[in-house]
């Protein structure tokens, strides 16, 4: 093999592994689950707690629902609060939390065309992050029940070069301050509507 051989087969080794980091996909960042197993629980004088999930609605025109790109799901967020927070500690009777909503839309925004967009760096989408969650709880025994809703909302609209990492730890922050906003209200709620249940 002459010395031409060896340095084109060199230089195809090359390229491929050159072509091989192109393509490998980036280093994904890791998320800590959203938990409540920190906060007291909430025990209710009921036999068990259940969980359940309304049919979305359909979306705006041009929207998108982006729930699956968050690193945990909205839905799975509540139903992780849920879990952690509520606790069956009666003998009759139940408490029944509704997921009325919990997911995220995109709508990509207005952009500028020509010069304008060449110098400058333009926000690009839009998400709006909602989360509505229902909570009915009842004893027959002693004659108590009674039912609260709480909704919250989060916006937020990113830049169109953020990578993939950027824009996943923007909706994981959007996320667990819509949660933290939800465990606060719902937790005063309960103790508004529900007080006769708690124990």
């Amino acid at each position: 093999m002459n010395t031409f051989q060896s340095f084109s087969i060199c230089l195809g080794a090359l390229s491929l592994l050159l072509l091989a980091a192109c393509d490998a996909p980036p280093n994904r960042q890791k998320f800590a689950d959203m938990t409540f197993q920190h906060r007291p629980a909430i025990s209710l004088d009921v036999a068990s707690v259940q969980v359940e999930t309304e049919p979305a609605a359909a979306l705006p025109s041009g929207a998108e629902d982006v729930s699956a790109e968050f690193p945990q799901s909205p839905a799975a967020a509540v139903n992780q609060w849920a879990g952690d927070r509520l606790r069956a500690v009666g003998i009759r009777g139940q408490a029944d939390v509704t997921i009325v909503e919990a997911r995220a839309i995109r709508t990509p925004l207005p952009r500028s065309s020509g010069l304008d967009a060449a110098l400058r760096k333009e926000q690009s989408d839009r998400y709006d992050l909602a989360l509505e969650v229902r909570i009915t709880a009842f004893n027959p025994v002693i004659g108590v029940s009674g039912t609260l809703t709480e909704r919250v909302t989060r916006s937020q609209t990113v830049l169109e070069d953020l990578t993939l990492n950027q824009r996943e730890a923007v909706l994981y922050n959007m996320l667990d301050a819509a949660m933290k906003d939800l465990d606060a209200r719902l937790e005063q709620r309960i103790s508004q509507h529900l007080g006769p249940l708690m124990r």
